[in-house]
């Protein structure tokens, strides 16, 4: 077992064995949060494609939190997130954790250091994030899959959140207390058998894809001469359980300036070998590079406006294609079409593409402002460019018959093996297309 979990894990143990009783009893609240979006869509025209022109969409949880302080004054709590609307992941994150001087621990189904500890660019309108936009991801990925190729942009903003290799999973979390402005991570899951927030992590050996999933983080914050600061580097790789299968591995640089009323923030994040983590939007996906960007401008305390940029390219998983059926041998009597031992053999002849590659930009523009406490109004417009290039050939026959040492077919003489199909390169076949948005929320906390 690597050092980090040995660490992580005898941290964690040491902790709890020396946690007193708690001083009082642990009170429960009730919180999370509402967005609406309302979307005026607008697709390119692709073999008469029908799509929905308008588009309400629902993001919401409802998160069940408990807390209390110990003797020593750490703070023990408990949190459990439910999906307001259908999932899959019905209930992704629940977890306990203990806080105080000493730093944070968590325990449980929750998001690992890689996403927690992440420098992102600025939230966008309320409800809407740059770096991972749940409410219109759903809309334009649905209509590239039409425009393009099925899975062609497998996520819309080609997210730069660190957390796909072992999601939700059951892991061990630990973030030291911020230092000078230095504060440290790690993260340990036994293995992703189910990163979707289940119960437990057994079954690694028929369930998981990976195991021994370790996430770093360092990040770093200050000020100076009125510019405040914050800089991040995460780190996540996992053990492939399937032997001699490539290590899915993402890494991330995250950089945030505020100065007055004026915030700009980006990131970069690269992807490795996705493709090897069962059950997750990247089932096709060798390689992706993100760029995520935002400048934000504070008119008021209560209102602002903001302008971001997504950039993305993916590297597909190269495909196998092959050819019709050929003939290899005519038997031992010469003749086409023999029969017994004497039948044609057949083969077949295949060619592996180079892999598709993707690219994906969106710029959005967009505002908010709070109406009362907890409820929030936003505007928004995005437009985004798709490209989905496939580079590979075709076969331009099921190759040629063979012929026998007097020159006629399948009779007389020796036989001959036939020719092999022709495969030629065909040019770059490259498709594109463009979706637009126009829309509103209403985001609510509580």
């Amino acid at each position: 077992m690597k050092i980090a979990s040995i660490i992580s894990m005898s941290a964690a143990a040491a902790l709890i064995a020396v946690a007193p009783a708690s001083a009082e009893p642990m009170a429960f609240t009730i919180g999370g949060y509402f967005t609406q979006s309302v979307q005026l869509v607008d697709i390119d025209d692709h073999n008469n494609m029908t799509f929905e022109d308008e588009v309400l969409a629902q993001n919401a949880e409802i998160h069940f939190k408990g807390k209390t302080k110990l003797n020593n004054g750490t703070e023990l709590g408990i949190r459990i997130e439910l999906e307001a609307s259908e999932s899959d992941d019905q209930i992704d994150e629940h977890y306990l954790y203990l806080k105080g001087d000493w730093g944070k621990l968590i325990l449980g189904a929750e998001n690992g250091i890689g996403h927690l500890m992440q420098v992102r660019a600025p939230r966008f309108v309320p409800g809407l994030k740059m770096f991972d936009n749940s409410v219109t991801d759903d809309v334009y990925e649905s209509a590239y899959d039409e425009h393009l190729d099925d899975n062609a942009i497998e996520d819309a903003h080609m997210s730069t959140k660190l957390e796909h290799i072992s999601g939700d999973a059951n892991k061990l979390s630990y973030m030291t207390p911020r230092v000078g402005g230095l504060q440290l991570g790690v993260s340990y899951a036994p293995n992703n058998a189910d990163h979707g927030g289940g119960e437990n992590n057994a079954g690694a050996s028929t369930d998981a894809a990976q195991e021994d999933i370790i996430e770093l983080g360092v990040s770093y914050k200050g000020m100076a001469r009125g510019v405040g600061y914050k800089f991040s580097y995460t780190a996540v790789e996992g053990d492939t359980v399937r032997p001699g299968s490539p290590k899915p591995e993402s890494i991330s640089t995250g950089l945030a300036l505020s100065y007055g009323d004026w915030v700009f923030g980006g990131n970069i994040s690269e992807y490795k070998d996705l493709h090897e983590v069962d059950d997750t939007k990247y089932a096709d996906s060798e390689s992706i590079e993100t760029t995520n960007y935002a400048l934000k401008y504070k008119l008021s305390k209560t209102s602002y406006l903001v302008v971001g940029f997504t950039d993305g390219e993916e590297r597909h998983v190269a495909r196998d294609v092959t050819s019709a059926s050929y003939f290899t041998d005519f038997g031992d009597d010469d003749q086409e079409g023999g029969t017994g031992n004497n039948a044609d053999e057949t083969g077949t002849l295949t060619t592996t593409l180079a892999a598709p590659i993707s690219t994906y930009e969106e710029l959005m523009v967009g505002g908010g402002t709070e109406l009362a406490p907890g409820v929030r109004l936003g505007f928004y417009y995005t437009i985004s460019e798709a490209t989905h290039q496939i580079r590979g050939g075709s076969y331009s026959d099921a190759g040629s018959v063979g012929a026998g040492a007097d020159g006629t077919a399948g009779t007389g003489g020796d036989d001959v093996l036939p020719t092999a199909p022709v495969f030629t390169a065909d040019p770059d076949n490259d498709s594109d297309a463009e979706v637009s948005a126009l829309g509103v929320t209403l985001h609510l906390r509580f």
